[in-house]
């Protein structure tokens, strides 16, 4: 199963799942580095959002990962759909792309895990709120 986007430069990316451990290695990546990153509710949404995407892009251990998920994936470059490697970024006209498709694969690859987690953090502060009544 597959889901397709069209990049700002008109190439379409179609994204398929990687592996169960692949995707788990990037999810893991992302908890890592995204810990450390202070979230309290006077923080401004695009303070927050600068954070996320510094830290993630800067990643070395996240790039690693993501790459791993993206070699499942493809670019049609001028009618062709070819598999992604760094080398798809190679020409310029091609990088105005890049930071849409590393967005999209990492969404489709560990949206699942979080969904999951977010259950369970809301389940937790629930119980946490009845414990203080």
């Amino acid at each position: 199963m597959s889901r397709e986007v069209i990049l700002p430069s008109k190439a379409l990316l179609k994204i398929t799942p990687a592996p169960f451990a692949d995707s788990r290695a990037l999810y893991q990546a992302l908890l890592k580095e995204l810990k450390d990153i202070p979230v309290n509710s006077s923080m401004e949404v695009m303070n927050l959002y600068k954070e996320l995407f510094c830290t993630g892009f800067s990643s070395l251990e996240i790039e690693k990962a993501l790459w791993k998920c993206m070699e499942r994936c493809t670019y049609n470059d001028k009618g062709h759909d070819v598999r992604i490697t760094p080398m798809s970024f190679e020409p310029v006209e091609n990088r105005e792309d890049y930071v849409q498709v590393a967005i999209e694969v990492a969404r489709e690859n560990v949206e699942p895990f979080f969904k999951s987690l977010f259950v369970q953090y809301k389940t937790l502060s629930e119980m946490n709120e009845k414990n203080l009544k």
